[in-house]
């Protein structure tokens, strides 16, 4: 929540602004320092020795601060923008070569002082009066003066008076002046001056009514003609300042917009779900770490191994042990493992390796470890019959030309033999007397004892 000011509040209350949340306000662009430096890195980012600068199209509506950051410019140019009047330009007593083509400069003014002027370009301009042309007449220097494209281009005698009136000239619109045009001129001089004169006045007036209908035009359009792009691409405009200005305007205000569009896009992240939204969690790896993970069933415990990194502050390692998953966090980031059994958080042991950094995390389980359950499972033959084995007899088949099935059932238990394997050899090397050896007949009976005068020969072979 942002708290506007009192003095802010003050502000906007002397200025009355009327600002909708709808509308951006586009402040008009002027030469500011950064800009100027940006564009003097041919001269190591230096304004005080700088001789040359080029501002063009860079949307400018006012000339300012270069005669006190430039005060050495030679070279200035400034076509392309929406200048509309020559000023803070007088200073600049080295500029040699002066480019306002493109712009909507109405009137020749501001460049008396600028005595080492000697090209200047006011092409694609909107200048109506001519006659302050003729304040051009103290530069010494001045030899090019490009007026192309001007409204008092088309006046009768045009080329005739500004060739009477800046006699120094050597090049007019791209056309060199010969002393034979000049003499020509001169004679001409008269009728040039009333029909110059005449066109002049007319242009003016046509200029006034523009102005006139351009703030009308402007009073009945409301704010809501903002968002209206396409109909206002297509209604039509008239060639003056006043409608190139807010084509250019509407433009910066679309590209704002597309700006901070982008800018909106680019700035969210997309949202990490650790849990679903019936609050299950889910595996997630934005760390971009490798782990292993690994049962072990002689602990009865799940262990995690995270290798982190080696420098890697502690304090920047966080693990959080829940009993269905566990999460290790590592400079923000989190790597999230679901478990598949239940585990004992608070039994739960995390342990760093101070020589590699690795995260050794061990999780006992809540559950004990499983142990073999009596079970009978089926047996199934090669040839798809099952028997049984130790469980309820078959029922007897009442369809005769069926095949015969037999269901055999295998006992698994966990009880062990009865016999012990651990003496199975006895203290002569020989069988023990309670284990039978292979092959042996299992007798109830104790063996007689031998007869009289019974000879063991051992060459007689025993019986079998």
């Amino acid at each position: 929540m942002y708290v506007l000011l009192p003095e802010y509040k003050f502000e906007f209350e002397i200025l009355n602004l009327n600002v909708t949340p709808e509308l951006t306000v586009i402040i008009p662009p002027t030469v500011t320092s950064e800009l100027v430096r940006k564009r003097a890195e041919h001269n190591d980012g230096e304004l005080d020795t700088l001789e040359e600068l080029s501002l063009h199209q860079q949307d400018i509506e006012k000339i300012e601060h270069l005669h006190r950051w430039c005060p050495r410019l030679r070279i200035l140019y400034l076509q392309g923008n929406l200048i509309s009047k020559i000023e803070n330009v007088g200073r600049l007593r080295e500029l040699e070569y002066l480019n306002l083509a493109l712009n909507n400069v109405e009137r020749v003014e501001g460049l008396q002082r600028c005595e080492a002027l000697r090209k200047l370009d006011l092409t694609a301009n909107f200048i109506c009066d001519l006659t302050s042309v003729s304040s051009l007449q103290d530069l010494p220097n001045l030899t090019e003066l490009y007026l192309t494209g001007n409204p008092c281009t088309a006046y009768r005698g045009y080329r005739d008076w500004v060739l009477c009136n800046l006699p120094g000239l050597e090049e007019l619109d791209g056309t060199s002046i010969n002393r034979s045009e000049r003499l020509r001129a001169l004679q001409g001089l008269t009728l040039a001056q009333s029909t110059v004169k005449v066109d002049q006045q007319q242009a003016l007036e046509a200029r006034t009514r523009e102005r006139e209908e351009y703030k009308q035009n402007l009073m009945e359009k409301d704010q809501e003609d903002f968002k209206n792009d396409e109909e206002w691409w297509k209604e039509a405009s008239y060639h003056t300042p006043e409608s190139r200005l807010a084509t250019h305007r509407r433009l910066a205000l679309r590209r704002q917009r597309e700006t901070n569009a982008t800018n909106d896009n680019s700035t969210k992240k997309r949202e990490m779900r650790l849990f679903t939204s019936d609050g299950r969690p889910l595996n997630v790896n934005a760390a971009k770490l490798e782990f292993h993970f690994t049962e072990d069933e002689q602990s009865n415990s799940f262990i995690l191994k995270v290798d982190t990194y080696k420098y890697l502050d502690a304090s920047l390692v966080a693990c959080d042990v829940e009993p269905w998953y566990v999460r290790v966090t590592v400079r923000g980031k989190v790597l999230q493992l679901v478990l598949l059994e239940e585990v004992r958080s608070d039994r739960a042991t995390a342990h760093r390796s101070q020589v590699t950094g690795q995260l050794l995390v061990t999780m006992p389980k809540t559950a004990p470890a499983s142990r073999l359950m009596k079970t009978c499972l089926p047996e199934i033959t090669s040839l798809g019959a099952v028997s049984t084995q130790g469980a309820r007899p078959p029922q007897a088949s009442t369809n005769t030309t069926s095949t015969t099935r037999e269901v055999n059932y295998l006992e698994v238990d966990e009880v062990g033999s009865q016999i012990d394997y651990c003496n199975i050899v006895g203290p002569s090397g020989g069988a023990p007397s309670n284990v039978a050896g292979p092959g042996a007949r299992l007798t109830n009976s104790l063996e007689r004892p031998n007869s009289p005068g019974f000879v063991d020969d051992a060459s007689v072979p025993p019986l079998e």
